[in-house]
């Protein structure tokens, strides 16, 4: 018996685009906005920053720890230590292309 496959257009699967700023500028820029710059606050940023990198990864599970990074209580954790605004960081990586839009609708809606 023939069964009659499934037929898809494979370019209809969502394809991650490229970032439009790399992650150092992202890093800088964040730094730019730090009140104190020191050690402490270097390391605050890279782990924010290194929550950029991981949106870009090809292993799915991290790219989605690094979407719940965004959306749960770390972000905020990190932000507060140096006093940058969660929502500023989450307004960059949406215009920057790291976080997808679609992300943040969903968690709007519900």
């Amino acid at each position: 018996m023939n069964t009659a496959t499934p037929e898809f257009d494979v370019r209809s699967i969502h394809r991650r685009q490229k970032p439009l700023v790399g992650t150092p500028s992202i890093e800088r820029l964040l730094l730019r906005q730090v009140s104190l710059v020191c050690p402490e606050s270097r390391l605050c940023v890279s782990v924010i920053k290194q929550a950029f990198v991981d949106l870009c990864s090809s292993s799915w599970g991290i790219r989605r720890d690094a979407r719940r990074f965004f959306h749960d209580g770390r972000l905020t954790f990190w932000c507060d230590l140096v006093d940058l605004n969660p929502e500023f960081v989450r307004e960059i990586a949406l215009k920057t292309g790291y976080l997808p839009a679609q992300e943040t609708l969903k968690k709007e809606a519900s």
